[in-house]
């Protein structure tokens, strides 16, 4: 498994209430960019991960982000907090049991209109048993576990 670095402060959502936690997002030390290079507007809009390329990045809470397309780059830089991955991209179920693992780019699904990734397809399937009680468990514990993770920074 790459070594991964978390960099900035992001938000989500609690039910109705705005929770500030850190960090934004994962960064991959192999790749250098965030979420392993993955273009993060492409699962809302072509509904699959697709690697960025060479030429189409940004860089938000303190990672550079890829991108397949100039129009997803500015997608992205005029609302960041929509397309970055809620829980900085670490796996919801593997919260939801007061764990911090990262998720990966490959195993993710679209939810509440964020994208959450998971560690392994098993605790994909266990998610989606009760989608929205992990989810508040996951957020609840990522009040607490977010705050505390290695190598983050604040903006």
């Amino acid at each position: 498994m790459l070594a991964l670095t978390l960099f900035g402060l992001g938000q989500f959502w609690a039910g109705n209430e705005r929770v500030h936690a850190a960090p934004a997002v994962w960064r991959d030390h192999a790749t250098g960019f965030a979420i392993g290079g993955y273009d993060p507007v492409a699962y809302h809009t072509q509904k699959r991960p697709v690697q960025g390329r060479d030429g189409f990045q940004h860089t938000w809470a303190d990672a550079a982000w890829r991108f397949i397309s100039p129009g997803n780059r500015d997608a992205f830089a005029k609302h960041p907090e929509i397309y970055a991955p809620q829980f900085a991209g670490y796996d919801a179920f593997a919260l939801s049991k007061g764990l911090t693992v990262q998720g990966q780019p490959l195993i993710w699904t679209l939810y509440r209109g964020r994208v959450f990734l998971f560690q392994s397809e098993a605790n994909y399937r266990a998610w989606t048993a009760n989608p929205g009680n992990i989810t508040d468990l996951a957020a609840t514990n990522w009040k607490r576990l977010g705050e505390n993770l290695p190598g983050t920074s604040r903006r």
